[in-house]
């Protein structure tokens, strides 16, 4: 939008920035803001105008299977609250990257707590962390972003004030693509923050209100995106990528439900005998419907009729399997999720071990990435002001991905504890192997047994199994003493 649109903004009156440069008016800005959005989502709607057009513009693949070509929060909340599938495909990541929480570290000795790992801890137990952060995640998966708001005295317009210790924080609260919006961007290209938000809207419903809106300084918000590519704002949820694969699902299970329904039950024909001593009037015909209508739907196994033959027409069963498990197939190659941890438990424990691997190994790297990416965001933003000691430097520190069963932990124990035998040397200790392992505690000193020396297990062995006598001959056990 040219700024010759607005004359006032050459006026001699109008205020110079830092810079020297004319500062534009608040409104013309927050205008200029919501004209770029506008923008922005126009030129996405033409991409996705494009979408499913094929044989140059000639078959519209999207209309004829009808599929929607823009999808808003609106579309991801409604179909993450009553698809089956789609509420998995949302929250098999963030339920895994979060699983356990993670850890801040400043100081490698594990005896020694700093007062910014005691003060985290202490937030943590207060505001549940670990839970707020995973519930975004959740919630950026159905839009574009979604945000935590950090609760804290003073206006929400203003920007985040300094604490005097972690009670300072009074919340930490989620807020999804329904309910946040950006209001303004910076747009000095001159600022490190150029074209991130400046002030966001967000609008809860509650229960004394429909909805309340309020506009919040960037510094109380912690910006929570996920598959971000040409722009650091807004991400592509993972429901949004198999959308077509969904519609498709809901086609042949729900047209193949019908078709069960229509197929196995069991219809009847009814046909007139010829008796001349019938009548066939009115009465009769609701009689019979009536036996109809409890044989059907009631416990009525048997029905009275004369002048009426009556033939069943037998039923089917429509199989729709391969068709259900061909569109699951695509859809766990899309989003990365191992079909049987996709389908099944959270743990995955239907899962071959190769699916397991490859699933923990792409949740290790979303962990170290993703996830340490928005801790860092929270955490060096309640360090900046005042709410968490300075550190000289922390690491976050994620809990190993165990999926292991008892079975499968003892047999790793087995082949840990051969390793020292094969190198005829100490590869590992017995207590890296309870510790790492088998998850036991250390034992304690009180706990441990003196390894025998050699002449000590010689002895032992020589008094269980005494030699036999020089001579050769064969010694026979003395006589119990009758009683």
């Amino acid at each position: 939008m040219s700024d010759t649109l607005f004359p006032d903004m050459d006026s001699p009156r109008r205020k110079r920035n830092g810079n020297g440069q004319a500062a534009r008016p608040a409104s013309v800005v927050q205008m200029l803001s919501v004209y770029r959005a506008a923008s922005d989502l126009i030129a996405r709607s033409q991409y996705a105008a494009m979408a499913g057009i094929t044989f140059g513009t000639k078959r519209d693949l999207y209309t004829t299977l009808g599929y929607p070509r823009l999808l808003t929060p609106k579309d991801y909340r409604e179909r993450y609250e009553r698809g089956d599938l789609a509420a998995r495909v949302v929250e098999a990541y963030p339920h895994a990257t979060w699983r356990g929480g993670a850890e801040l570290v400043e100081d490698e000795d594990p005896d020694t707590v700093t007062a910014f790992e005691e003060a985290f801890d202490e937030l943590e137990e207060r505001l549940q962390v670990w839970s707020v952060l995973g519930r975004a995640d959740v919630l950026c998966g159905l839009g574009p972003y979604s945000v935590v708001l950090i609760g804290a005295p003073g206006a929400l317009e203003s920007e985040l004030p300094r604490f005097s210790g972690p009670d300072g924080v009074l919340y930490l609260a989620p807020y999804g693509p329904e309910e946040v919006s950006v209001d303004l961007w910076e747009e000095n290209v001159e600022d490190p923050r150029y074209g991130l938000p400046l002030f966001y809207k967000i609008r809860r419903r509650t229960a004394l209100v429909s909805s309340v809106d309020r506009r919040v300084h960037w510094t109380r918000v912690v910006h929570v995106a996920d598959n971000l590519l040409d722009d650091r704002v807004n991400g592509r949820p993972l429901i949004g990528r198999v959308w077509n694969r969904l519609d498709d699902l809901d086609k042949v299970v729900g047209g193949g439900s019908e078709a069960f329904w229509a197929r196995v039950h069991r219809g009847m024909a009814l046909k007139l005998s010829e008796d001349p001593g019938f009548k066939y009037d009115a009465a009769a015909k609701a009689k019979v419907e009536e036996q109809l209508d409890e044989y059907l739907h009631g416990m009525r196994r048997y029905l009275t009729t004369r002048g009426i033959d009556i033939q069943e027409l037998g039923g089917d069963v429509s199989n729709f399997g391969p068709q259900v498990n061909a569109i699951v197939s695509l859809i766990s190659g899309a989003t990365g999720i191992p079909q049987r941890i996709l389908l099944g438990s959270e743990r995955g424990e239907l899962a071959s071990s190769q699916d397991k691997e490859n699933w923990n190994e792409r949740v290790r790297d979303r962990r170290e990435t993703f996830g340490t990416a928005i801790t860092r965001d929270l955490v060096d933003s309640l360090v900046d002001h005042g709410a968490l000691p300075e550190p000289e430097e922390y690491d976050v520190r994620w809990p190993d991905i165990d999926d292991l069963t008892e079975t499968e932990r003892a047999n790793v124990a087995d082949k840990w504890s051969g390793l020292n035998t094969k190198a005829k040397g100490t590869v590992v200790t017995a207590e890296e192997i309870r510790d790492r392992v088998l998850r036991l505690p250390k034992l304690e000193p009180s706990q441990l047994e003196p390894t025998p020396t050699e002449d000590q297990l010689v002895e032992e062995q020589t008094r269980v199994a005494p030699a036999p006598p020089e001579d050769g001959t064969e010694q026979v056990p003395p006589e119990e003493p009758p009683e």
